[in-house]
């Protein structure tokens, strides 16, 4: 299945399943699929879900249990629902902990708010540091998908713009995820937050 023009992406809202967690709901739905069930409901590469799909055979969660035709039909085996986070060789990743402190730090901040600076220093630890740059990508990327208002422009504060988190988008107790499509899936609403921004777009 080809991908829309890029053009075209860049206006879309995303509500098509995308991402791990996107794929991983369409077969936690269906329980029993092909490749290309997964592949009909969503805007991405084949070759990007059956990349996941390896991996979540090789792990375990899923497992080829027949053919239909040509198509290979796997049976979901474990079932949680957050998507598990695989590489195509079945190893687990690290989850993000870095996102995770940053997400719990905005929700106890004050109404002064924060900054880039402010995030990664009071969200970095010895063992998971966060960097200044990564605090920023995040705040921009939550910025735009509505969850946090500018307190003071950078131009005001010497290049450090200062956020707060918006009172309704306490959604939950999980971070926010930047997915590789640049938009924001929220694991407590189940949902992308807010408009995809294409990789090679204005930041």
């Amino acid at each position: 299945m080809g991908r829309r023009p890029v053009d075209e992406e860049a206006k879309l809202s995303v509500r098509v399943p995308r991402g791990q967690q996107g794929f991983w709901d369409i077969m936690r739905e269906l329980r029993r699929f092909r490749l290309a069930d997964v592949d009909q409901r969503c805007n991405v590469h084949r070759e990007t879900i059956r990349g996941y799909l390896k991996g979540l055979e090789r792990a375990g969660f899923v497992e080829p249990v027949g053919k239909d035709g040509d198509h290979t039909v796997y049976e979901l085996r474990r079932d949680q629902p957050d998507a598990p986070s695989v590489r195509r060789d079945g190893t687990l990743r690290k989850p993000a902990l870095g996102q995770e402190q940053m997400w719990r730090v905005m929700k106890m901040a004050g109404a002064g708010g924060f900054s880039a600076d402010d995030l990664a220093v009071t969200a970095s630890t010895e063992e998971d540091p966060v960097a200044v740059e990564t605090a920023r990508r995040y705040l921009r990327a939550l910025h735009r998908a509505g969850y946090l208002a500018v307190v003071t422009p950078g131009k005001t504060t010497g290049g450090r713009t200062v956020y707060r988190l918006l009172p309704n988008m306490r959604t939950g107790p999980l971070a926010p995820q930047i997915q590789r499509i640049k938009a924001v899936w929220d694991p407590n609403l189940r949902r992308h937050v807010g408009t995809a921004e294409v990789e090679g777009g204005a930041s």
